[in-house]
């Protein structure tokens, strides 16, 4: 890493947190088929599907924008857990609510008709995995964050103390 300059861990989890924050505008739901509804046509972002997922994925986002755009020793402050340690983290968390997600989509409630209720379920759209592929950016370019300034996760255990 040149002096001043970010390092590739640093690249990594900000270039993956913008692409993560651009996904979640897709269309990340589709609506299932449920007999004689034609309801493919509507989808839904991480936005609208999502309930609370979407505040926990910003939270990683900015932390990992924060971490890309400043170094703690520029800041004058010295946080008390690693940088590079919150992101990987944060971004392992959001790997592993999105893939909550993938396996279980969310239900969209239900509709009336003349034969009685019919559920309408989620799909998983394609743009999905990219906010998967995303968020595993983060926590990559976290974990990369850590190797870069020599940390280990028993020594920023330690280091805590």
């Amino acid at each position: 890493m040149e002096p001043g300059g970010r390092g590739r861990g640093e690249r990594i989890a900000g270039a993956s947190a913008v692409l993560l924050f651009g996904s979640m505008f897709l269309d990340w739901f589709g609506l299932k088929d449920s007999g004689e509804l034609r309801l493919f046509s509507v989808g839904h972002s991480a936005w609208e599907a999502l309930d609370y997922i979407p505040i926990v994925l910003v939270v990683a986002i900015v932390v990992a924008l924060v971490v890309a755009s400043v170094r703690p020793g520029e800041s004058g402050c010295e946080p008390p857990v690693p940088a590079g340690l919150i992101v990987a983290v944060l971004g392992a968390v959001s790997v592993l609510l999105v893939l909550f997600r993938i396996v279980f989509p969310p239900n969209f409630g239900s509709i009336r008709d003349t034969f009685g209720t019919v559920p309408i379920e989620g799909t998983v759209q394609s743009p999905i995995l990219l906010g998967l592929a995303a968020a595993a950016g983060i926590a990559f370019g976290g974990c990369w964050v850590m190797r870069e300034e020599g940390i280990s996760l028993a020594s920023a255990f330690r280091r805590r103390r």
